[in-house]
């Protein structure tokens, strides 16, 4: 089979307008931190004057340096509290710290967003309604969505001061006046913009440079706390959201999205082994892709990534063996709008 019949399904599969997976992948590009970046940075950052968190701090340091890895790490170990806090602190001032100078670039038009060129050009063909399923704490979907005009339903009312409730996204919002549409945006993992008080209240701060004082972030580090945290509000919802998204979705498009993920990933596998198409645009496709897609005996795949530097590689259901496509970077997302709009 060659190239054409496989750039007809990318574009049959994409003009159905699929659920879009955002991993850490679509982040990057946009100097957000990378998990090994993460890592660095809690251990340069952070020390404690209780010599008990220190010692488990080290002990994470330890665990950190021996797997390069800071979700196996974190996950070794049954964290305290003073240490998961601190963690969770710092996590929030460095993403944050990235994504506030992303969003600057943005507004002062200094750098192209091929994310809201997908918002757009999804949006209007259907019923003025996309949703965006992320993993990562940044705002780069909001902004994507902004960009795009459209009304945003995170779970939470768009106010500087909003609230959660998990009725909000039972509105239709697609007709609002003034807005090109609606844009769903489920953060399974927690949001810079949202936080807890003292009293367990759930609360979104828009664009905040500060954690404010008496209030704790609501994100959700890699670890063993993780399965404790989404057991809560506003996780609990919003991963109920995320899954029933999975279940009505007509297929898949994975933005630097490596399958690494316990509470997306298995909705997800359930679904494409039901021959529901996916597409997966990465710099690298992993090995935790390769096997729960290749592997897996998914029927209907085209997987995209780079390879030697300069050119492209195709893996699919179509295939009999991976295609490699020369002087062209379909992987990433501005490269793969322009192909599937030839």
């Amino acid at each position: 089979m060659d190239f054409d019949t496989v750039l007809k399904h990318l574009q049959d599969w994409t003009n159905k307008v699929p659920l879009v997976i955002l991993g850490s992948g679509a982040s990057i590009p946009f100097n957000l931190p990378s998990m090994r970046t993460l890592g660095d940075h809690l251990k340069k950052s952070i020390s404690f004057s209780d010599s008990d968190d220190q010692q488990q701090f080290d002990e994470f340091i330890t665990l950190l340096d021996k797997h390069k890895d800071l979700e196996v790490a974190l996950h070794e170990l049954h964290i305290r509290q003073n240490v998961l806090n601190e963690i969770i602190l710092k996590t929030w001032e460095l993403v944050n710290k990235h994504d506030l100078d992303a969003y600057d670039q943005f507004i002062n038009n200094k750098i192209e967003y091929p994310l809201a060129e997908l918002t757009k050009y999804l949006i209007y063909p259907t019923e003025k309604k996309l949703s965006i399923i992320t993993t990562n704490y940044d705002r780069l979907a909001e902004y994507a969505a902004s960009i795009a005009g459209a009304y945003i339903c995170n779970g939470f009312a768009q106010n500087y001061l909003g609230h959660f409730t998990n009725q909000i996204h039972q509105n239709n919002l697609k007709g609002l006046k003034g807005y090109n549409g609606q844009v769903n945006i489920w953060k399974v993992h927690g949001s810079l913009d949202w936080f807890k008080t003292q009293q367990e209240y759930n609360i979104q701060l828009p664009l905040r440079h500060t954690i404010p004082t008496d209030l704790k972030p609501s994100i959700v580090t890699p670890g063993l706390s993780k399965y404790f945290e989404t057991q809560l509000e506003p996780f609990r919802t919003i991963l109920t959201q995320a899954d029933s998204e999975i279940e009505n979705a007509n297929g898949f498009l994975c933005i630097g999205y490596g399958f690494n993920d316990i509470h997306v990933q298995p909705k997800l596998l359930t679904q494409i082994k039901a021959n529901k198409p996916i597409i997966v645009i990465a710099k690298e496709i992993t090995p935790k892709t390769k096997n729960a897609i290749i592997d897996n005996n998914c029927k209907s795949y085209i997987l995209i990534e780079e390879v030697n530097t300069t050119d492209t590689r195709l893996y699919s259901s179509f295939l009999s063996t991976p295609m490699i496509i020369p002087n062209v970077s379909y992987w990433t997302l501005a490269e793969y709008l322009k192909l599937i709009k030839s």
